[in-house]
């Protein structure tokens, strides 16, 4: 399935997809700043899937509670594996829980406002030194994110093709397999 949308719909998606699939062995918690209706009743849909977004005051800066609040509820949760789907960790993430972060290519930063910019420079670099393994989107990505200085040992390509990128049965099993194998030493 080839998907039109952002990113952030992608990642929805494959979250779906892999809840499909994986019903009884895959549980997930979304944390999204926002969850559009249509989505927050996809995923009600699927007894393996919880969805999180900012409540109180945590509405007025829900990018501030993505980045700093989180922890106390993957705790709580007992989250053993988080994954960026945006190429971003929460901060002081524990050192508990495997962390991967998907990582589209860098060059779509580069168009947003200087100050932006440097926030996700901060960020991004911030998740590729914390993470345990960075998913590249393509061979060009990971040509991309050795330039930047990532370890070649953390980086894993799942190839997803061109944007808008596909929500494929070869995608869902290659990221299923992958939590697989970090379930294993958790």
């Amino acid at each position: 399935m080839r998907y039109g949308g952002d990113l952030g719909e992608w990642c929805r998606w494959l979250v779906g997809r892999l809840a499909e699939r994986h019903v009884s062995d895959f549980r997930a918690l979304l944390f999204s700043t926002r969850i559009r209706a249509a989505y927050r009743t996809l995923y009600t849909s699927y007894a393996n899937v919880s969805t999180y977004v900012p409540f109180g005051t945590a509405k007025l800066v829900p990018s501030a509670w993505m980045r700093y609040r989180l922890n106390p509820i993957l705790k709580g949760e007992k989250v053993k594996i988080f994954h960026g789907l945006n190429e971003e960790l929460p901060y002081g993430i524990g050192r508990d829980v495997k962390t991967i972060v998907t990582c589209y290519g860098l060059g779509s930063h580069r168009k947003t406002s200087l100050v932006d910019s440097l926030f996700w420079h901060q960020r991004m670099r911030y998740s590729f030194r914390a993470s345990d393994v960075v998913v590249a989107a393509s061979e060009a990505v990971r040509e991309e994110l050795l330039a930047a200085g990532v370890a070649e040992q953390k980086i894993v390509v799942i190839d997803m093709g061109e944007a808008p990128y596909e929500v494929t049965d070869r995608v869902v099993e290659q990221y299923y397999s992958l939590y697989e194998r970090l379930s294993a030493i958790c």
